[in-house]
């Protein structure tokens, strides 16, 4: 299956887990589409700190997949 689809499907059942700022990150990254630039622009971070929140969430998602 399709990582995105797959990450997307994941968020649908356990976004409620999520902190808000994780659950805004994810979803400019993965539904609306915006770079890791875009994101770091609007929350004045940096794309390191961006890309970090969307491991992480992965990870947690994936995490709440396997426990759940």
């Amino acid at each position: 299956m399709d990582k995105i689809l797959f990450l997307t499907m994941l968020y649908d059942f356990y976004s409620e887990l999520l902190t808000n700022k994780q659950k805004e990150i994810f979803e400019l990254y993965y539904l609306n589409d915006l770079s890791l630039y875009e994101i770091s622009s609007e929350y004045n971070i940096s794309r390191q700190a961006v890309l970090d929140s969307i491991k992480r969430t992965e990870k947690s998602l994936l995490h709440y997949e396997e426990k759940l």
